[in-house]
């Protein structure tokens, strides 16, 4: 009877009492929070991180060739219609191929970045259901699949530069820093759409559609010179103009074209993240009960 009466005291101070906040969190408070949860359970997530990114070099042989011949496949009709004359890309100072092989992979990159964290809740519901792991640290873990690809495409580019004996530009040391706005946009539209996507599953594919439509009023395969004023005022106004042109720029050639245009850019993508992790804190209470 007594070891009863000790046993039910036991469970009873294993169990963990959740309940509603009154604080309402603000953008800043919810980057600090954010900030915080996955510096608490930075352990956890590096082990998760690190065994996302190691079963992607567990492929068989052809999961190896799949992933390089991609991005070359995709290149390769670009090549062809600008080769024949059906699409005029405009004038390059970089080889075509591989103007449009780091453009594709720059834009690949958001998208991968945007869909990866906006289906990690949905992911990694086990998680969510039978763990206390922050579901910031959840949705973003999956982006070592994303840094797994980012360092294929790396090595491809780098073997398509030997090839054509093109010498990239010293300031290629500074690409991945370059791309970090990039991925900083995808991120914050990611957690936007992992909260509303656990409520509504069909919105991530419908955003990422609208998304793929944006690459053509971005210079991703084309250049940006037109002689249509409305056409160009749109390009100029994109954000995504400056995150794909510069890093290219920059990678083969050395030079940041328009870098006011590129630090509003940065600035454009720092908000949009804020807000993603703002909008993520507001909603994320319910998901678990979604899942």
């Amino acid at each position: 009877m007594l070891q009863d009466n000790v046993s039910e005291k036991q469970s009873v101070k294993n169990i963990r009492t959740y309940e509603a906040s009154d604080e309402v969190l603000g953008p800043i408070n919810s980057i600090r929070l954010a900030y915080l949860e996955i510096y608490w359970s930075r352990h956890v997530l590096w082990h998760l991180f690190v065994r996302d990114f190691v079963s992607g070099f567990r492929q068989k042989l052809l999961g190896y060739l799949w992933i390089v011949l991609m991005p070359l496949i995709g290149i390769a009709s670009f090549v062809f219609m600008q080769s024949t004359g059906i699409l005029n890309p405009g004038k390059t100072e970089i080889p075509y191929p591989i103007y449009v092989y780091i453009g594709t992979t720059i834009w690949g990159l958001l998208i991968n970045v945007l869909t990866t964290v906006a289906n990690g809740l949905i992911t990694n519901s086990d998680l969510i259901m039978r763990t206390n792991i922050p579901k910031i640290g959840l949705a973003v873990t999956g982006l070592a699949s994303v840094c797994y690809n980012l360092i294929v495409n790396l090595v491809v580019l780098l073997v398509l530069l030997l090839v054509l004996s093109l010498p990239p530009s010293p300031w290629a040391l500074l690409y991945p820093l370059m791309i970090l706005p990039i991925i900083m946009l995808g991120v914050g539209i990611g957690l936007i759409l992992s909260v509303v996507g656990a409520v509504a599953r069909d919105m991530t594919g419908m955003f990422t559609t609208v998304i793929n439509l944006l690459m053509y009023v971005t210079p991703v395969i084309y250049t940006a010179q037109f002689s249509e004023p409305l056409l160009k005022l749109v390009v100029q106004w994109n954000p995504l103009t400056y995150l794909v042109d510069v890093p290219r720029s920059l990678f083969m050639l050395g030079e940041m074209p328009n870098p006011i245009g590129y630090s509003l850019a940065i600035l454009f993508s720092v908000v949009v993240m804020s807000l993603g992790i703002h909008a993520f804190y507001l909603i994320k209470d319910k998901v678990a009960e979604r899942l």
